[in-house]
């Protein structure tokens, strides 16, 4: 009888056949099994549906235990860095409003605030909901440049010059790709403000 499930196991799994019997046994072989064998064929696809849950339960918390690592890392480092940080060393950059435009459409996204250490770039993506937008921010001596491709040398670039970021300035971000008619990115507001540290030495309130 095992010989029988056996069988009936391999040819399912070379074929990939899918049915609503268990194990993707067709019909009329359904129909032909005696009580036992389908008894056992219930048996062994309720096994492996069960070991393929533990499995997708196993994955998801690896990626949970992945995650919480990743973000205690970035702490860690953030801590570091405010430690030793000088005033004007380290911005927020806030990105929200407008829209981004898909074909026709100008579609609504998800705000996004970034902590950026001097000299530091990061990438990033504005989520809306079907799609996303990858974006790329830098810190340098220049200030703040943001663009949609990694390439933030180039002219289409957005670039924010340090200005009263002691006390945080709002700026529009319109983004255009070249001989494009609408911006990629239009009327969205930029925010960037100076992140106060251990060595601040401002006297801006």
């Amino acid at each position: 009888m095992k010989s029988i499930i056996y069988s009936i196991v391999i040819l399912l799994f070379v074929t990939g056949c899918s049915s609503k019997y268990p194990m993707g046994v067709d019909e009329d072989t359904w129909k032909k099994l005696p009580p036992k064998t389908k008894a056992e064929l219930l048996q062994k696809e309720a096994d492996q549906r069960a070991r393929q849950r533990e499995l997708e339960e196993k994955l998801r918390h690896q990626e949970r235990m992945k995650e919480l690592e990743i973000a205690a890392k970035r702490e860690a480092r953030l801590n570091r860095i405010l430690k030793l940080a000088k005033y004007g060393d380290i911005v927020r950059v806030n990105i929200s409003g407008g829209c981004i435009h898909i074909f026709k459409n100008c579609e609504p996204y998800r705000p996004i605030s970034l902590l950026l250490v001097r000299g530091e770039t990061k990438h990033t993506k504005l989520i809306m909901n079907y799609s996303s937008l990858e974006l790329w921010v830098r810190y340098d001596h220049q200030g703040i440049t943001i663009d949609d491709d990694q390439d933030l040398d180039d002219f289409d670039a957005a670039v924010y010059l340090p200005e009263h970021w002691e006390r945080g300035r709002y700026y529009r971000l319109n983004l255009k790709e070249p001989y494009q008619k609408n911006p990629v990115i239009q009327n969205a507001k930029v925010y960037i403000r100076y992140l106060p540290t251990a060595r601040t030495t401002s006297n801006c309130k």
